[in-house]
Order: structure tokens, then C-alpha cells, then sequence
């Protein structure tokens, strides 16, 4: 069964980021919930990190979790 992610509604990506405290960029995805979850690559601890305001590593775009979309029409 293939992985399904939240799009970001600008550029359709599904890989998105969030600094930790130490100021580094923690790299992860977002399920159909609305839950982050690490990529496979980052493997990062997720905890303790602030999602209010995400960014796209595709694009730009920049915000709340709850503006990204399940399908891209682009």
C-alpha cells in the first residue's frame, strides 16, 4: 500500500521542514490526519517541535498544517 501525504497547496510537494532550537532544518511529511512524520532519510525525532507554521522544501510556501490539501490541481 503506497504512503499517502498532504500536498503543499502551492507547488503540489510533500516534503516539508521546521527548525529545532539549535536553528537546523528537521525534514519530515504529513499523513491524510494531519500528523508529521519523519522521511525515511531524516529518520528525526519529531517531538517538542513547533508545526504552526511549516515551510515547503519545494517551494516557498509557508504555513499552518491545516492549509495543506490532499489532492494538487496545478
Amino acid at each position: 500500500m503506497p504512503i499517502k501525504y498532504l500536498l503543499c497547496p502551492a507547488c503540489g510537494g510533500h516534503r516539508f521542514y521546521v527548525h529545532n532550537a539549535a536553528g537546523e532544518e528537521i525534514y519530515f511529511h504529513v499523513d491524510p490526519d494531519r500528523k508529521p512524520f519523519p522521511t525515511e532519510v531524516s529518520h528525526a525525532d519529531l517531538s517538542g517541535l513547533d508545526f504552526s507554521k511549516i515551510a515547503c522544501t519545494g517551494c516557498s510556501w509557508t504555513g499552518p498544517i491545516r492549509k495543506l490539501v490532499r489532492i494538487f490541481c496545478g
